[in-house]
């Protein structure tokens, strides 16, 4: 089963009035018309060697698929939403009567209930009873796993009293749409509701059509089992926008999961953004894995297991055994024929399955990865030893007796996956689905002082003054009355006219000990080893320097490195934040000349301007260069 794509028999549109089709458009009850039951069904279910030239075009021809939905449906499922925001309940129970053929003089007359669960739980056999509640204990104890592994929230102090985390919060309310009537899947509402319940959900409001009144005793007992209080008879697009937008009867829900047709389908998308929801899914895809050490008949009655669901799903075997792609090839013949939904399996094989030899289980894992299935079957006696390459899959199903049916009933994870090679970037459903992630940031006045520097240069840059004045604030560094374009922080050539404001600059007296004078290292920079001699302002006031060489130029010692010979604050303006600012600029330029670091070194003491420059992401390399310390910065250059 593939509760994620489109469950047989829940194909509704407004074109048939209530009757459950199948996606060629055919009423479900003509699936087995074109043979008598045991009747031979011969299916060309087309085979592929990945040594053969063609092989890529027709591997590319077996995936294609085309998502796009009919305009038909389009056009309709816009109108049906169109209404339901607009009439709201009205709207509800005539689409209800036109599409479902139930007729209701109000809403609570679709309304159900917990006692209603109850009575239908009463109702089933013991067995019944017995299978729902064991699914449902597995399934809960899977995801309250999942609630501890990562759907908890956490946070950390730094150094510096700055806390950071994360909080995790359920969503209020929830909506679960459930295929109904003789389609029922109660499994797929315990992948539902189980997930939400443990995420803490406040409300699980759930939809399930009813067409003519025919109620799923099995459905609404498993509602009973998942602890769902709230439900409505009603299904198809209106029940989408009812839940997405609310009616006076229908409360609106903060997300929609669950199957449908592709009517549900195509109203899932036009109500996200009001609402969140699971995932637009496809047909439902098996691929199995197989060295050929099991049975040919499991691995050919696991292909059927999802070919059963509409002529649009897809079974494929990859193996590098010949032998055994033949032995699967005659089990699906001698078996086809007893299989009650045998001519929507055999159209399903010969339109979209596929039997491929493979050069070797290696390959076929990359392929398999290539696919990206929903499921995906690892049919070896080494299972654990594949299991590592295999990358992209919705459900991984190791070894021989793992079929995929028992993950959609009863082992315990979601059975709700992304279809159409989307599991490249998505994943199952799961309690992280119910819950949302709030980011928690407590900044203190310390690292205020750190994180103010690096916000408002990246602010300045991208021309948002206000952000870059919001953290200067902080920092006491920004008059109030001054405007960001005066204060901005800036890197100019030395010139002749700024040169003689620069050498008047003074560090405070403690740090004089640890630097040349400005003269001096602004001659050397200029003369003696030509360098990058740079002026820093703030506005058009100056309020130091910054020396820099591009190693590689170094005759004796070329280095892929641009070093700092020196960064001069004026005292008047230590300590807010520009000595910061222009070991930023310098990273930036490092990066821009494409250079792997940016070096510097400092005679060491008390005082020394080493932890400054750790805090920026400087480490110190062990060198020592005559009496100072090395320290480098490297970059990363992906």
């Amino acid at each position: 089963m593939s509760p994620s794509g489109r469950p047989k028999g829940e194909y509704r549109s407004a074109q048939h009035e209530g009757t459950p089709v199948n996606p060629s458009g055919r009423p479900e009850g003509e699936y087995r018309s074109a043979q008598h039951e045991g009747a031979a069904v011969s299916v060309e279910l087309r085979q592929l060697d990945t040594r053969d030239a063609a092989f890529e075009a027709e591997f590319a021809r077996l995936l294609h698929w085309s998502g796009e939905t009919d305009a038909a449906i389009e056009r309709s499922v816009v109108e049906i939403i169109a209404a339901v925001r607009e009439r709201g309940d009205a709207a509800v129970l005539e689409c209800t009567r036109r599409f479902d053929g139930l007729v209701a003089d109000s809403m609570p007359a679709l309304a159900l209930g917990a006692p209603d669960f109850a009575a239908a739980f009463d109702a089933i056999t013991p067995a019944q009873r017995s299978a729902l509640q064991a699914a449902a204990a597995r399934i809960r104890s899977y995801h309250e796993r999942q609630l501890e592994a990562c759907g908890r929230s956490w946070s950390y102090r730094e150094a510096d009293g700055t806390l950071l985390g994360q909080k995790v919060t359920p969503l209020d309310r929830v909506g679960i749409y459930v295929p109904g009537g003789k389609a029922a899947y109660p499994s797929s509402l315990l992948m539902n509701a189980i997930p939400a319940a443990v995420a803490g959900v406040g409300e699980v409001v759930m939809v399930v059509p009813t067409p003519r009144g025919e109620r799923n005793p099995l459905v609404l007992a498993a509602a009973h089992v998942a602890g769902i209080t709230r439900a409505f008879t009603i299904g198809g697009a209106q029940a989408v926008a009812a839940l997405a937008y609310g009616t006076a009867s229908v409360p609106r829900v903060d997300k929609i999961t669950g199957p449908g047709n592709a009517y549900v389908a195509s109203a899932k998308k036009h109500v996200f953004g009001a609402v969140g929801i699971d995932m637009i899914a496809g047909p439902s895809e098996i691929l199995v894995l197989a060295d050929g050490s099991t049975p040919a008949d499991w691995v050919a009655m696991d292909l059927f297991s999802q070919a059963e669901h509409d002529e649009l799903a897809q079974s494929i075997l990859l193996c590098p055994d010949a032998a055994y792609i033949a032995q699967v090839q005659a089990a699906i013949e001698r078996l086809l024929p007893g299989m009650p939904r045998r001519d929507v399996i055999a159209a399903s094989l010969a339109g979209r399955g596929a039997l491929i030899l493979t050069r070797s289980m290696d390959e076929a894992c990359a392929i398999a990865n290539r696919i990206a299935p929903e499921h995906l079957e690892v049919a070896s006696r080494e299972a654990q030893l594949w299991e590592p390459l295999l990358r992209h899959a919705g459900a991984i199903f190791l070894g021989a007796f793992t079929s995929e049916s028992l993950g959609d009933y009863c082992a315990g994870p979601n059975h709700v996956l992304p279809t159409a090679g989307t599991a490249r970037f998505s994943s199952p459903l799961s309690v992280m689905d119910f819950q949302k992630r709030s980011s928690i940031i407590e900044v203190s006045e310390a690292g205020a002082r750190t994180l103010g520097v690096i916000a408002a240069e990246l602010a300045y840059g991208e021309g948002l003054q206000a952000h870059a004045r919001a953290a200067q604030m902080r920092l006491g560094a920004a008059k109030a009355a001054t405007p960001a374009s005066a204060t901005a922080f800036a890197v100019r050539p030395v010139t002749d006219a700024n040169v003689d404001a620069l050498v008047k600059l003074a560090v405070k007296p403690e740090q004089q000990g640890f630097v040349a004078t400005n003269a001096v290292s602004l001659a050397q920079a200029a003369y003696r080893a030509p360098g990058r001699p740079l002026a820093l302002y703030e506005g058009d006031e100056p309020v130091g320097f910054l020396l820099l060489w591009d190693s590689r130029r170094s005759a004796d010692e070329p280095a892929d490195e641009l070093y700092v010979w020196r960064l001069m604050i004026d005292a008047r303006h230590q300590g807010r934040g520009l000595g910061a600012q222009a070991i930023a600029w310098v990273v930036d330029e490092a990066r821009r000349l494409g250079v792997a670091s940016v070096g510097l070194s400092h005679v060491p003491g008390d005082g020394d301007a080493g932890p400054f420059y750790v805090k920026l992401g400087f480490r110190y390399t062990g060198e020592v260069d005559g009496v100072e310390r090395v320290m480098i910065l490297e970059l990363d250059r992906g």
